[in-house]
């Protein structure tokens, strides 16, 4: 894990810097971009909210993201990964998450009321959000899922990440002023977001896939609410039965992770003879 790595050590693969790294982001994205939302008058001046509150602390933090992922060895396997749908096993029904994902932010685009939001604020809230994407993806699904793998099961891979990433957002959510039983609601609908943009990037081996799928549900959600007196339009039925989807595939994807995590295992005893216990196939499942 200290392997040297263009003349530099590489920075060890630890679950509490990876720690470090996600909440630094989370102050910085919320708390720093609450804050210059505030110094702008965001409520009145949706543009410069955008840019103050949003471009500024997310954009620093995609740079500092990279600049670790460059630095500390880690970028190659941040970045991509062997692809679940054809591998061995070949598990291709998990292409369901992203295509589904995809699907319902397409539906989401068609409620957007166009003729009330201007070119400026379209162009702020498409960049900002994918922008958003790119950062909590790099950080959730490229540091934290790379530092717990070096010591953990693909499981505790998957549940750490995701409710990690529900977690994140509890900050924004209580400067918002909501009560705890929707906080703690949005949390786990969150948590199961994570899992399924957990399942895009290992269903393709590619983390720039939940990245921009991230971003385009975020621009899509934000532009709904762009005309100062739209409501929001009434979603078709067809957003609640892929959402039902989304959430019977959140829960499949876990059982097929939980399945391959006691495959690995078996693998493992069978390989040492019983007589190896330590690592990251077996540490997982008691961590």
């Amino acid at each position: 894990m200290t392997a040297p790595v263009d003349g530099r050590r590489e920075v060890p693969r630890l679950f509490w810097i990876a720690l470090v790294a996600c909440v630094v982001y989370v102050l910085m994205a919320a708390g720093v971009g609450n804050l210059l939302s505030a110094v702008v008058d965001g409520e009145n001046h949706p543009i410069a909210d955008w840019l103050a509150g949003t471009w500024i602390p997310v954009g620093i933090m995609i740079v500092a993201g990279v600049f670790f992922a460059r630095r500390s060895g880690w970028w190659s396997d941040i970045w991509r990964e062997p692809a679940v749908a054809v591998g061995r096993p070949r598990r291709w029904w998990w292409l369901a998450a992203p295509v589904l994902s995809l699907v319902s932010t397409v539906i989401l685009y068609s409620l957007v009321p166009w003729s009330e939001a201007s070119v400026g604020i379209i162009v702020v809230v498409l960049i900002g959000a994918l922008g958003v994407g790119v950062g909590e993806e790099l950080f959730f699904r490229g540091i934290l899922v790379t530092a717990l793998r070096a010591h953990h099961s693909e499981f505790v891979v998957l549940i750490v990440s995701s409710v990690m990433f529900g977690l994140a957002h509890v900050v924004g959510f209580v400067i918002a002023g909501l009560p705890l039983g929707l906080v703690l609601f949005q949390v786990a609908f969150l948590s199961m977001d994570g899992a399924l943009f957990y399942a895009a990037r290992r269903a393709t081996g590619k983390l720039w896939v939940p990245m921009l799928l991230h971003g385009l549900n975020d621009a899509a959600l934000f532009l709904q609410t762009a005309g100062r007196n739209h409501e929001g339009a009434e979603p078709p039925a067809t957003t609640g039965v892929i959402e039902i989807i989304l959430i019977a595939l959140s829960v499949a994807i876990a059982i097929s992770v939980a399945r391959e995590t006691l495959r690995s295992r078996r693998e493992r005893h069978t390989t040492t003879g019983g007589g190896e216990t330590d690592g990251p196939a077996t540490r997982g499942m008691s961590g």
